[in-house]
């Protein structure tokens, strides 16, 4: 029982700093990107220490929660599309073929941020989103992809190093 209630209280508090961090997406500047990143690795802790089941949990709690209160739709957006990487990372990783898992990666995020689009575009009707793009030349939408799938392996390698962190350095400190 003990040791059921510390998994919750470390959902729940990585649930509320996932939250918060989604939630800044609205007061910085440029943090559409970056919100939701901050907010995935809120989720490392709990794929550790609780496993999968709690984690995709705790993703559907801050999407939930960034989707109500985030003032940036287009972040908590994001989040709630690709919010489950981490959880998803630790399977693909198992795959044998470096090169079948970097395209694995890479046609998860594509697919789901081209799933993102298309409610923004066709269900939900945000224009405002819509016209953002819609003003970037072919070029420019081009160099943006190529840069959105960089920045997706970025993440990834980042989503590696701090999962080594916690489990080296944080969670030794912590009474699990």
């Amino acid at each position: 029982m003990k040791n059921q209630s510390r998994r919750m209280a470390l959902a729940g508090m990585m649930v509320a700093l996932g939250t918060a961090a989604m939630l800044l997406g609205g007061v910085i500047p440029m943090a559409t990107f970056c919100c939701p990143a901050i907010a995935g690795v809120a989720l490392l802790p709990v794929l550790v220490e609780c496993g999968r089941k709690w984690t995709l949990a705790a993703y559907a709690a801050i999407a939930a929660l960034s989707l109500m209160l985030s003032p940036d739709k287009e972040s908590a957006l994001l989040f709630a599309f690709l919010g489950y990487y981490p959880v998803l990372k630790t399977a693909i990783d198992l795959i044998p073929s470096r090169a079948l898992r970097l395209l694995s990666k890479l046609a998860v995020f594509d697919l789901a941020a081209g799933a993102m689009m298309l409610l923004v575009t066709f269900v939900l009707n945000m224009q405002a989103i819509v016209q953002e793009y819609a003003e970037m030349t072919r070029a420019g939408l081009i160099v943006f992809v190529l840069m959105a799938n960089l920045t997706m392996l970025v993440y990834d390698r980042l989503l590696a190093v701090m999962s080594v962190i916690y489990v080296r350095k944080l969670r030794p400190k912590l009474k699990f």
